[in-house]
């Protein structure tokens, strides 16, 4: 009997729970609505959210999380917990803190209101962009979206091809004169981007999936999506099928480029299925295995992902669209089931 390996990559999420006290507005320059929160109070929930995130992890504690998380995020952390839970073989947990931090504060009235974290934890390549909610001025501050991103120049590369290697960065956001950061228009194209990029980067099990010249290509758009394409073989059916979420909350800057930075939640499942009798499916990977209960012999094999993707829109129709992060190439492993 022949056996074929199936793995899953995945990194766990984050957690906290207390709130900083509510700080006065920002003064907003003459004829201009104030800031959502002051930088003084975005200093302090960066920091209740550090200490409870590191409490609620190192316990697995689902409430603690969901006192300073809410929507995709804390699905993301949930989940997390639940593989780290059936691990015999997990480490203890390591804490990090979010360190230097740029705020991203826009201006404006009303609720739900948001604004964005820029940072650097220290513990891995590129910096976090976090993005706060909150919906009510009794509720809690939470993070709703956390992406990863190069800031800076993408290192040095001796390869002959450097649209593959070179990894985008992120563009600072544009400021008004107060300091205040800019919101961009969230109409089309920016409203479409997240479902076209999920279109784009689904594969059906035939191997064929339409091109789209409208994103640029690098590692995060034409490379990534030659790997999920992958080498195909006969025994196997194997689809990739990414959607977009709805963004009800996660504002969409304007770069200081000019171009709309658009924060996209996406699902991506993964059915493996065996065109071949004689073949079997195997499981590699801990977290893999873990949520699966065995190793070997599926017929059938099905994985679902949430990642977090940042998709930089230009204002020129025919400019090319520009995805900042490889949050689709390093998806939070959410559930997986077999047969």
């Amino acid at each position: 009997m022949a056996a074929l390996v199936l793995g899953a990559c995945s990194f766990g999420g984050g957690s906290n729970n207390s709130q900083a006290p509510t700080a006065a507005p920002s003064a907003s320059p003459s004829g201009q609505a104030p800031l959502v929160v002051s930088e003084a109070e975005a200093r302090e929930v960066l920091a209740s959210y550090d200490r409870e995130n590191n409490a609620a992890n190192a316990d697995m504690d689902r409430d603690r999380i969901a006192g300073i998380e809410a929507g995709d995020l804390l699905e993301t952390s949930l989940a997390s917990y639940r593989v780290r839970g059936l691990r015999p073989d997990r480490e203890p947990y390591k804490p990090f803190t979010h360190n230097d931090p740029t705020f991203w504060i826009p201006r404006g009235h009303g609720y739900p209101r948001a604004f964005v974290i820029v940072s650097n934890t220290g513990s891995r390549e590129g910096h976090s962009v976090m993005y706060f909610a909150r919906e009510s001025p009794q509720a809690p501050w939470k993070a709703i979206v956390s992406a990863w991103v190069r800031v800076g120049d993408p290192p040095a590369t001796a390869s002959a091809d450097p649209a593959r290697d070179a990894l985008p960065k992120l563009e600072p956001v544009a400021r008004d004169a107060g300091g205040g950061a800019l919101l961009a228009d969230p109409g089309d194209p920016a409203r479409s981007a997240c479902a076209r990029y999920a279109a784009y980067m689904s594969v059906p099990d035939t191997g064929a999936a339409p091109e789209d010249g409208r994103f640029a290509p690098g590692a995060h758009t034409t490379v990534l999506r030659q790997e999920i394409i992958g080498d195909r073989d006969a025994r196997i059916r194997r689809s990739v099928t990414v959607t977009a979420r709805e963004n009800r909350i996660a504002p969409v800057f304007r770069t200081a480029a000019g171009s709309s930075l658009v924060p996209c939640v996406l699902n991506e499942v993964v059915d493996t299925a065996v065109a071949d009798p004689v073949v079997k499916l195997n499981a590699d990977g801990p977290d893999l295995v873990a949520l699966l209960g065995r190793t070997k012999s599926f017929a059938s094999i099905r994985l679902e992902y949430v990642a977090s993707v940042l998709v930089s829109v230009p204002e020129a129709p025919d400019a090319p669209i520009t995805v900042v992060n490889g949050g689709l190439g390093s998806s939070h492993l959410v559930n997986a089931t077999g047969t």
